[in-house]
């Protein structure tokens, strides 16, 4: 009898069908949390990643502005600190470079080497000779380079080249979360027809992780928008994210029939701050003004940084043509209040220019233009108000420019040189000195005066080489005359807050061969109100080196005897206002009074301008005032004329000039 194999019970294979199943459920279950965790750690991964390499393209971006920004910084001031800055933002820029290049794809670095790495190195080469220009006291030399067309070619490669990789290492990026998520997708796929129930309990833990995932993916997406979108200082708008909502703001004003003003706006006395206490105070102000907005403008509206320390403001409004203007105003007004910072309290100013869609421009760009346009208006005006855009600015903008390139033509050609009005001894009628005055020889204008460029030379930043060019050429011609007579130069505001000034006057007096004792500096009280710790130093600089220093147009300010108190002028000059009303008003001859005495209570020899007459002469004589100056003695004349007037003006006198 042949014997059989026992049989297989039905509870048997059942069993085995669960534990079977159980087993492959198990299996499955592993399968899907080893990929969940391992998906998990690659989605951690590229998230961080992209953040990372968002992260490291904005240094690279900040750091490529801030390069240019360094070597214009080093042409306006001189300053070897720009210097020092630019090599630390090199470095900046090259570690941000190093870092995303290590996630960025071989194509991508081989395009940036193939296209960009000459011309970065050319641009660096050139910025490095730039200077050792400014280095060496060549300020042409060094502006040269920037006026090629070859320096804004490698400029340019630089820029586009370097977007391009950073836009490559991002999408690269980007590429692999893609990938990581289709990995995701097709193993969770997989796994849901082995075994249903161990997939549907799989995968309400993988949608609990997916959804965690999710979160993290689309806050990280968020933050990286709002890098791109919002000013990192100050947490305002940036320049992209105000093109934008200008954008949808003209539509919607078109759509609503409403109006809409673009006000922006500039910080006054913002530089001298910065300079003065530092990018940290400097970057506290930025946020207070930032903070100070917020409590003007409503917040549905756009509040931006444009850049520097220029703002911008959006109002939308119906027919109340004055909204932009009260905005304006408060706006103003609130960012005059004083700041304080831990004990140390500044004050700033703002200009605010603005533009109104549709009544003055038809589309962001234009809107932008033209607001522009009125600040810039605003601030030819004096700053410290509020200015609407109108019609005829536009062709004095257009005007202004064509003028200020005919004084950078005319500052490199020499065509503003040296006019010379006597300073004459009260007491003996002698000469002892002459005001070196500017006049601008234009070859299709004729003869301007002072009055008419200036301002304008301090604003294009042209007014340090014009000074220097005009005290050189004076210099050169009072060096034979006799060596009694002075020579004295107005330092126009802006020059005070530059703290190599008196190195730079040195240089013309080496140059020249010119003694320091025979050189006078006037500095007025505008030059003094914007920073007085400035004026110190470089006051303190002057008269270390033997050039005294005179404080022009006294009594025309509202802090005059603060400044005597303050600073220590080796002389006073009456302003001319008081001298031409001198027998017209009894004020003008008790001011002109006080003012003599108190020189002669300081010790401080008083010049009165704008004496015209004998008579002028004759009272300022019995006042007691040192030295007069005006019409009476000689008109400005040039250096040609210079010897006949100095002869004039020698003893025995023997004639006055009418």
């Amino acid at each position: 009898m042949v014997a059989r194999s026992p049989a297989v019970r039905p509870t048997d294979k059942a069993r085995h069908t669960v534990l079977t199943a159980l087993g492959i459920a198990a299996v499955c279950l592993v399968a899907v949390i080893l990929g969940g965790t391992v998906y998990q750690a690659q989605h951690r991964a590229v998230t961080e990643r992209l953040v990372s390499a968002q992260k490291w393209s904005d240094e690279v971006l900040l750091a490529d502005e801030r390069l240019s920004a360094d070597v214009d910084m080093a042409l306006s001031t001189g300053d070897q600190q720009w210097v020092d800055r630019y090599e630390a933002d090199t470095s900046a820029r090259d570690e941000a470079m190093r870092n995303i290049s290590s996630i960025a794809p071989p194509d991508a670095r081989k395009r940036l080497q193939s296209q960009a790495l000459s011309s970065i190195e050319r641009l660096a080469e050139m910025d490095r000779a730039i200077f050792d220009a400014i280095g060496a006291g060549n300020k042409p030399a060094a502006r040269s380079p920037l006026e090629e067309s070859l320096y804004q070619y490698h400029k340019q490669i630089r820029s586009t080249a370097t977007r391009e990789f950073l836009d490559s290492a991002i999408a690269a990026v980007r590429a692999d979360f893609t990938r990581v998520q289709f990995d995701a997708f097709i193993a969770t796929s997989a796994a849901i027809p082995i075994f249903i129930g161990a997939a549907i309990i799989l995968w309400r833990r993988l949608v609990a992780s997916l959804v965690r995932s999710d979160g993290a993916y689309t806050e990280a997406e968020q933050r990286i928008k709002n890098l791109a979108m919002l000013d990192v200082l100050t947490g305002l708008s940036n320049r992209l994210a105000i093109r934008e909502s200008l954008r949808h703001a003209i539509f919607r004003a078109e759509r609503e029939k409403t109006k809409l003003a673009l006000l922006m706006i500039d910080l006054d006395r913002f530089k001298p701050i910065n300079d003065r206490h530092g990018h940290l105070i400097g970057d506290l102000v930025l946020k207070e003004v930032a903070a100070r907005m917020a409590k003007v403008v409503r917040n549905r509206e756009l509040r931006g940084r444009y850049g520097g320390d220029e703002f911008v403001a959006l109002v939308e409004f119906g027919d109340d043509d004055e909204v932009p203007r009260r905005v304006g105003r408060r706006l103003v007004e609130g960012l005059s209040a004083p700041m304080t910072f831990d004990g140390l309290t500044v004050d700033i100013g703002a200009s605010v220019g603005f533009a109104v869609y549709p009544t003055d421009a038809t589309d962001e760009e234009q809107l932008m233009r033209r607001a522009d346009t009125a600040l810039y208006a605003v601030k030819e005006a004096g700053r410290g108000s509020v200015l609407a855009y109108t019609s005829d600015m536009e062709a004095t903008v257009e005007a202004r420019a064509e003028l200020e390139q005919d004084l950078r033509q005319g500052i490199r050609a020499g065509l503003i040189g040296p006019f010379y009005q006597p300073l004459v001894e009260l007491a003996t009628g002698k000469i002892c000195g002459l005001e070196v005055l500017s006049r601008w020889h234009h070859p299709t204008r004729g003869v301007i005066m002072p009055v008419d460029f200036v301002e304008m030379a301090e604003s294009a930043g042209v007014i340090n080489d014009m000074t220097m060019a005009v005290l050189q050429k004076a210099c050169l011609d009072v060096r034979s005359l006799p060596a009694h007579l002075t020579i004295a130069i107005n330092i126009a505001p802006r020059q005070i807050q530059d703290e190599w000034l008196a190195q730079k006057i040195m240089t013309v007096l080496a140059k020249t061969k010119f003694p320091p004792q025979r050189l006078e500096v006037e500095l007025t009280e505008n030059a003094l109100v914007d920073d007085i710790a400035s004026a110190k130093h470089v006051i303190s600089s002057l008269k270390a080196q033997g050039i005294k220093v005179a404080l022009d147009d006294f009594g025309t300010g509202y802090s005059s005897l603060w400044y005597l108190s303050e600073l220590p002028f080796d002389k006073i000059k009456i302003d001319r206002s008081f001298i031409k009303t001198l027998h017209e008003r009894p004020e003008s001859a008790k001011i002109v009074a006080a003012i003599i005495g108190l020189g002669k209570s300081l010790g401080v020899p008083t010049t009165a301008e704008g004496v015209e007459s004998q008579r002028d002469a004759e009272v300022l004589r019995g006042l007691g005032c040192t030295i007069a100056q005006g019409f009476y003695y000689s008109k400005p004349v040039p250096a040609a004329d210079l010897a006949e007037v100095v002869k004039s003006l020698s003893p025995p006198p023997s004639k006055r000039v009418a």
